[in-house]
């Protein structure tokens, strides 16, 4: 979408960036607000409909978020943030992006829906378990459960939707995504070869925003 923006300095609207791409009016809404917000896009509403302009700067590795006490959302590595951090870097590869999930809602569906060189690709993304409660009457409260060990219960089931994906789109690229942490990483390293094989990809996202593949 950056790229497109690019090629176009007079500006286009969200029915412009959904009829170019093919994506979903809404996911073009959600991801141009997400690049504004990262001023790697200007959204003119000086007028109606909204014109989306590239600013010019070139999307970069996202500068370390630093920790807040306000709550888990706050944190880099909560789900929608990685969300986040992914679709910055799906943009830095040239891809298209047609919808991305309302982790907040606790949406249904895929998380990131994308298409890159000609192909489709479906990303389930996880965060890092948090140790305390994300509601917030339970804010003060410490979970009895290891982060480590809730981490792998959460590894499973983003595995066990990547292998669903890949039944379902047979020609299409399955990706489960993950925040780089060590024990995502060993999980990575014991499986990966194996999913590999059923043509699933790891990814693991760094707070920097960097990814690299597994």
């Amino acid at each position: 979408m950056l790229r497109l923006l690019a090629d176009h300095p007079e500006g286009l609207t969200d029915a412009d960036l959904a009829r170019l791409t093919g994506a979903l009016h809404p996911a073009i809404n959600q991801v141009c607000r997400q690049l504004a917000a990262e001023q790697l896009i200007h959204r003119d509403d000086a007028f109606r409909p909204i014109v989306n302009r590239s600013t010019g700067a070139l999307p970069s590795l996202v500068a370390a978020a630093p920790r807040s006490d306000s709550g888990y959302q706050d944190e880099w590595f909560w789900e929608g943030k990685v969300v986040g951090l992914v679709v910055q870097h799906l943009g830095r590869l040239g891809a298209y992006v047609r919808s991305v999930a309302d982790t907040a809602t606790k949406a249904r569906g895929t998380d990131i829906v994308a298409t890159l060189d000609g192909r489709t690709l479906h990303i389930e993304v996880k965060g890092w378990p948090s140790t305390v409660y994300a509601d917030p009457a339970r804010a003060h409260e410490k979970k009895r459960t290891n982060p480590t060990v809730q981490a792998k219960h959460w590894m499973a089931e983003a595995v066990f939707s990547a292998l669903r994906l890949r039944a379902k789109h047979g020609d299409d690229r399955v990706v489960a995504a993950f925040p780089s942490f060590p024990r995502y990483e060993s999980l990575a390293a014991e499986v990966g070869p194996v999913l590999a094989r059923a043509g699933i990809e790891l990814w693991l996202v760094a707070e920097s925003g960097e990814v690299s593949r597994r």
